[in-house]
């Protein structure tokens, strides 16, 4: 399971939308890139992060939500505060791959704005800075 594919779990699991592997009808969390519906849906991507160690399975890996809503703003900005709120300082939490959230930090102090889409809904951005304890063959 990928990393995306576990905090798309996660907000799943802290009642934020659904997430279906196969990205059926039904489904509003998705991975990478948003499709054209539905209007109110959330995508998880990964981008960088600090330097990882060597030998010490730790990563600290940033973490974007895109939400997008509908033409009233109100609704994407505050489908994206609500998943900052979820998220910021979550801590201690198994993800479902087995990797283990050490904690959660908003690397802003909320949703960012990013404007509208080809169909006038407005989107927004929340991100985060993960640390992650995960050990591999050469990290312990």
């Amino acid at each position: 399971m990928t990393l995306s594919e576990e905090f798309a779990y996660l907000l799943a699991q802290l009642g934020l939308g659904e997430y279906r592997v196969d990205g059926s009808v039904g489904g509003n969390i998705y991975l990478a890139a948003l499709p054209q519906s539905p209007d109110v849906a959330l995508a998880v991507a990964l981008y960088g992060g600090s330097e990882s160690d060597s030998k010490l399975g730790y990563d600290e890996p940033r973490v974007q939500v895109r939400v997008r809503g509908t033409t009233d703003p109100r609704i994407g900005e505050q489908r994206a505060q609500d998943v900052y709120d979820a998220l910021h300082g979550l801590a201690e939490r198994w993800l479902a791959g087995g990797t283990l959230l050490l904690s959660c930090i908003g690397v802003q102090a909320g949703p960012i704005p990013m404007g509208r889409d080809g169909n006038g809904r407005f989107e927004y951005s929340v991100n985060f800075r993960a640390e992650l304890r995960r050990p591999t063959i050469n990290r312990v």
